[in-house]
């Protein structure tokens, strides 16, 4: 019993992180949302370099 609840556990930690990568995205970019008007740009994931 204590397997299968360490089991469900891990398996339910798995699947929360990976709803946290987004699929598809772009490396060397992040997708920006600007609160004020709404508009959405591409910024540098180097920090603006």
């Amino acid at each position: 019993m204590k397997k299968l609840v360490s089991f469900v556990l891990v398996t339910m930690l798995a699947v929360s992180l990976s709803a946290c990568v987004p699929a598809g995205k772009k490396e060397g970019s992040a997708r920006v949302k600007c609160p004020a008007c709404g508009y959405e740009f591409d910024v540098p994931a180097s920090g603006g370099e």
